[in-house]
């Protein structure tokens, strides 16, 4: 730089006095196009202490100790530290910890498990749970009448595509009649409801699907269950059939097939000490069920089983079960004193016809 002032000073002086004069400009900073000195150029070397950088022009100096407030100081762990910690077994952190003062269980708890069974046979719900209404709507209400017709309509539609066609194109279904199911249908829900009486688990997952074993098993677990089918009121007809693959797009087809039955059978369910609690031996009842049978068709041996149950809105509800709970010492305790605290009704009934005697005799007093 010093140079270069030198050489501009130098021809100032040797111009004649006729030429214009010139002027150079001298800045405080080195240009951006002086790279004969790479060191200030790359702002190793500033070419003013005093400025933050080569191309700031305002003295920073004075806004030092402003910067510093902005400054936040952040406590860093100890890489080595780290290291050596998750290399420590359970004990030896624990150890570690409470020589700190921390608490090793302030914020543990309890790992939680939520485990569910998973199975590619079956598939854990009804895939279409609609059942044709028995009773057609009214020729007045027109609006229900339409939408009814549309829904029965669709729904044979869905049969024939999504239901029939589909299973026989399923290797060892070429075959499949509904028809002929009915009779296999019956003779699995018999079975079934055998193996769920004799509590033999085998049978059960040979008529029975895995939906259908968590919603039966419990009520012969803690207790029995006895089942007689006398008749069938009505013969068994199919009302859908529904084809679908689990997991979607993946070729593993899952067929079900609702049946309606109409039949007369005696069911009755007793609790662990004996006591019934829904139903009846003795007492024959009229049931219409409509009962899904389901079947893993990707498999060329493929069975029949009882998957389910749909109650549709016009079937009457269920009879309500009467359960029974074995109580704890202090329970049969509190009972018995508020039994002994109730009168009993032979002192009532003494205490009603003395306060009579006392009204007849004040009477004939008063007479």
């Amino acid at each position: 730089m010093l140079g270069r002032l030198c050489h501009q000073l130098n021809k100032t002086l040797l111009t004649p006095c006729h030429a214009a004069v010139c002027t150079t400009q001298v800045a405080g900073v080195h240009h951006h196009k002086e790279a004969d000195d790479m060191p200030r150029f790359t702002g190793m070397h500033r070419s003013n202490k005093a400025k933050a950088n080569r191309n700031t022009h305002v003295n920073e100096k004075m806004f030092r100790r402003m910067r510093g407030r902005k400054t936040i100081l952040i406590d860093l762990p100890d890489d080595s530290a780290k290291d050596r910690e998750d290399q420590m077994t359970t004990a030896e952190l624990r150890t570690e910890l409470l020589k700190r003062g921390v608490n090793p269980y302030k914020d543990a708890q309890p790992r939680v498990w939520n485990e569910g069974q998973i199975t590619f046979q079956s598939i854990y719900g009804i895939a279409d749970p609609y059942v044709p209404p028995e009773n057609p709507a009214s020729l007045t209400d027109f609006n229900n009448k339409f939408d009814e017709v549309k829904q029965r309509v669709q729904h044979k539609f869905y049969n024939w595509r999504m239901g029939t066609n589909r299973i026989k194109k399923k290797q060892g279904f070429e075959k499949f009649d509904i028809k002929t199911f009915t009779e296999k249908a019956e003779d699995i829900y018999v079975q079934a409801h055998k193996a769920l009486e004799q509590r033999n688990k085998q049978q059960m997952h040979k008529y029975i699907t895995e939906y259908a074993f968590a919603k039966m098993w419990p009520d012969v677990e803690n207790g029995s269950v006895r089942f007689e089918l006398i008749e069938m009121v009505e013969p068994s007809k199919v009302v859908a059939v529904r084809c679908f693959d689990n997991p979607p797009k993946s070729g593993n087809d899952i067929a079900q097939i609702t049946v309606r039955m109409h039949s007369k059978q005696k069911l009755s369910i007793y609790d662990r000490f004996g006591s019934l609690i829904l139903g009846s031996e003795e007492e024959a009842k009229d049931v219409v069920e409509y009962v899904v049978f389901e079947n893993h068709i990707a498999v060329v041996d493929g069975e029949w089983r009882l998957h389910g149950k749909i109650y549709p809105k016009w079937i009457e509800p269920k009879q309500g079960s009467h359960l029974t709970k074995v109580l704890s010492s202090d329970q049969i305790k509190t009972l018995e004193s508020k039994a002994q605290a109730l009168p009993l009704r032979t002192t009532e009934k003494l205490e009603e016809e003395a306060a009579n005697k006392k009204k007849e005799q004040k009477e004939e007093n008063k007479s």
